[in-house]
């Protein structure tokens, strides 16, 4: 019992040394603290977004950008018909679900701040 509570220590002493060092790349990075004003992005998905992009310039339009994340529909043209298909899911997959999350989250705080408290399943409380 004492060996695994030991690990469990160290991984909790671990997991506290890697969010003071992302805290701190996010202090010192300029592009990270101007992402985290966007709101739904935390620190956390503003330095990984800022780590992993290549530089900007390279990207022709921010629809290009959209597109290296994987967060635009496929598009299918046949005889000059453009259709468009389902989300292109090509580019990071953690960055995508950072970005979802941190969309919901802000759907679902929009949303209960409109309603009556309890006036629905959403902005009800649940029991547990």
């Amino acid at each position: 019992m004492g060996l695994l509570f030991d690990q469990l220590a160290e991984t909790n002493n671990r997991i506290e040394q890697l969010t003071d060092e992302i805290e701190e790349t996010h202090r010192q990075c300029e592009t990270s603290q101007r992402l985290a004003t966007i709101p739904g992005v935390g620190m956390l998905s503003a330095t990984i977004i800022a780590a992993t992009t290549p530089d900007v310039d390279n990207f022709d339009s921010a629809r290009v950008y959209a597109a290296w994340l994987g967060l635009t529909p496929k598009p299918h043209s046949t005889g000059g018909k453009q259709r468009v298909g389902r989300i292109f899911k090509m580019g990071n997959r953690y960055i995508r679900r950072l970005l979802y999350l941190g969309a919901m989250a802000q759907i679902t705080l929009r949303h209960r701040l409109k309603r009556e408290p309890g006036s629905d399943w959403l902005s009800s409380n649940p029991s547990c």
